[in-house]
């Protein structure tokens, strides 16, 4: 009878660990020549789940069925594969092609005089670079970029333009939440509204960024003060405030929200529906909303689009469809956190 209950017991661990466990395997090769490649990144975008193929092309990689973000897969000199659908139950060959020159990916068209920054030097772009793309709070000014040689920087003094390309990935070193980043940027773009002559005047109209996104911690255990950093970092950050709103917990988590100039509850005016087999939700917004959170971080949010969706981490998109003002329109890659962070000393 022993033998037997220890058998149940082996089952049942078993059974956990395979609901628990499950992962993505395949092998990355070169699309010309068919050869493995060693030492290609396979993540999940914006996440800390990631891993490099091995000698022979291969990869395994953990799976979260809730997670509904890309599975990415790069390599120097080679072209990003980006894969929205991917399945556990069989094993993925992915074929990446050499990537040609970056400037030749980059189409600028006649009526764009790009040549026109002469008067922007080098030092100047990177700054605005950096001060819109990793931010200007504590966290974002603690970040540096260790190959600051590979963004490539344009401005259209006609337009009043600011683009950023790359040559391959970046890296971002945050200090402050002791975050190694590497971004497959996709695209950056700011839009002056205004720009002095001797530049010491720059209003800015608009900043848009996307990319790829993958979190290495630099402490395998995090210490008590950095778990401190990154829980206060969260709290009130947009991936909070998207985890408040799909739950219906935003008052719950300490939100206010005001809509036309009165505070309202805000299941009356955001329509939250589930989305079947899914779990992910799809959100309404009435309007264009303030918030107040910890009663002095004051933001806005407004949609551009009839309905905007949510997974189970918080993940929202299309991201350029929800426009955020304020304090959480401030925040940046520096004050970006793995859509996998939970709160537990390993993220």
């Amino acid at each position: 009878m022993l033998l037997f209950k220890n058998e149940l017991i082996f089952i049942f661990l078993f059974f956990i660990s395979t609901i628990f466990s499950q992962r993505i395997s395949g092998i990355v090769l070169d699309g010309k020549t068919n050869k493995p490649l060693e030492g290609a990144s396979v993540f999940f975008d914006n996440t800390a789940i990631g891993t490099i193929t091995n000698y022979n092309g291969e990869f395994s990689i953990e799976y979260k069925k809730e997670l509904k973000t890309s599975l990415i897969i790069s390599f120097i000199g080679y072209q990003t594969s980006i894969l929205k659908n991917y399945s556990i139950e069989e094993k993925l060959n992915i074929y990446l092609y050499e990537s040609r020159s970056v400037l030749n990916e980059v189409v600028l068209s006649s009526d764009d005089d790009w040549s026109s920054d002469n008067d922007w030097s080098r030092e100047l772009k990177l700054k605005e670079f950096k001060k819109h793309y990793l931010g200007k709070s504590k966290n974002g000014k603690s970040c540096s970029i260790t190959n600051e040689e590979d963004i490539i920087l344009f401005y259209n003094s006609k337009k009043k333009k600011l683009i950023a390309i790359t040559k391959g990935p970046i890296y971002i070193k945050n200090e402050n939440l002791k975050y190694l980043i590497s971004v497959e940027l996709q695209h950056f773009e700011v839009k002056y509204s205004h720009v002095s002559k001797n530049k010491k005047h720059l209003n800015v109209d608009f900043v848009s960024y996307s990319g790829n996104n993958f979190f290495r911690s630099l402490q395998n255990t995090p210490s008590t003060s950095i778990i401190k950093i990154r829980k206060e970092t969260y709290y009130g950050s947009i991936l909070h405030f998207m985890r408040a709103l799909s739950s219906n917990r935003l008052i719950a988590e300490g939100y206010q929200i005001y809509f036309e100039g009165t505070k309202v509850i805000p299941k009356k005016y955001i329509r939250i529906t589930p989305m079947y087999n899914l779990n992910n939700v799809s959100v309404r917004l009435k309007g264009k909303f303030d918030i107040i959170y910890d009663f002095e971080k004051n933001s806005s949010i407004k949609s551009l689009g009839k309905d905007f969706y949510i997974d189970s981490f918080g993940n929202h998109f299309p991201i350029e469809k929800v426009i955020f003002g304020g304090d959480l329109g401030e925040q940046r890659m520096g004050d970006t956190l793995p859509l996998d962070y939970l709160l537990n000393p390993q993220t």
